[in-house]
């Protein structure tokens, strides 16, 4: 048992290797969409609210590409542009999150409002939200501004929520925000893992379905080993399609490793 506890320990120094750098936010730059919204990005409504909803495509006013445009409400009510995954993370690594946006609207202004999550989905306590949850709004201004901050995952948190909101300004709505480049980054104190994959990405994660998604910038042949906490491994597949069955894994936290062309890369995988 010993050797298993020695494997996951050096898979996970790995993972945070490796991910350096991969921005987790995958259409975080509005070139893709489907009808009225970016990939990722769905109107969704939740209770009383509803995220994602007034924004429409943006290209001539953009910082590259596309950019989202997102219209304020009258009086105390909330915007959301909000990622449609929640973004695994590591209780005590180094996170920068990043997005453009241009507030140049007297009747709208914007920050960050990001939150962490336990392994319930539940929100961690509001003394824990305070460098994701950011109290300064956005000054009008005509230029594109870049917000960049780096946080620190907190003890209990197992994902974040990625969320950017836009509020009427006195009392007044109708304007706009536009939002351009999205982007999370798991930061190391190590270099990068000349050997990765390049462009590799495994959704979604934190994961509830029983597919899980593995795409590459060749997206060729990989294999797939999967291994538990204790370094048991429970997957062990070839793939040409980038499509995992994981119907067979409990609830818990996962070391994938992958290979493909003679190169290989590892994620943590939670499996809600």
């Amino acid at each position: 048992m010993k050797k298993f506890y020695i494997l996951a320990a050096a898979l996970t120094l790995t993972t945070i290797t490796v991910n350096a750098q991969e921005n987790l936010i995958v259409n975080g730059n509005f070139e893709n969409w489907t009808a009225e919204n970016p990939v990722n990005f769905d109107e969704l409504p939740v209770g009383t609210v509803t995220y994602n909803d007034l924004i429409s495509k943006e290209t001539t006013i953009v910082k590259s590409g596309n950019s989202v445009k997102q219209q304020s409400k009258e009086q105390n009510s909330t915007q959301y542009l909000e990622y449609g995954d929640l973004i695994s993370v590591t209780p005590g690594s180094s996170y920068t999150i990043s997005y453009w946006y241009l507030d140049n609207d007297n009747k709208a202004r914007t920050r960050l409002w990001c939150t962490w999550l336990d392994a319930n989905d539940d929100r961690l306590s509001d003394n824990l939200q305070t460098n994701v949850q950011l109290a300064d709004y956005s000054t009008d201004g005509p230029n594109w501004v870049n917000k960049s901050i780096t946080v620190t995952a907190p003890a209990g948190a197992v994902s974040i929520r990625y969320q950017i909101r836009a509020y009427n300004q006195n009392g007044v709505g109708g304007g706009y925000i536009y939002y351009d480049d999205l982007s999370f980054v798991e930061n190391t104190p190590a270099g990068i893992d000349e050997h990765a994959i390049a462009g590799l990405k495994m959704y979604p994660n934190p994961i509830s379905e029983n597919i899980l998604n593995i795409t590459s910038d060749i997206n060729g042949t990989k294999a797939i080993t999967i291994y538990d906490v204790v370094g048991k491994q429970v997957i062990n597949t070839t793939v040409n399609d980038g499509i995992v069955n994981i119907s067979d894994l409990t609830t818990g936290i996962y070391i994938v490793k992958i290979t493909e062309e003679g190169k290989t890369s590892t994620r943590k995988l939670v499996r809600k």
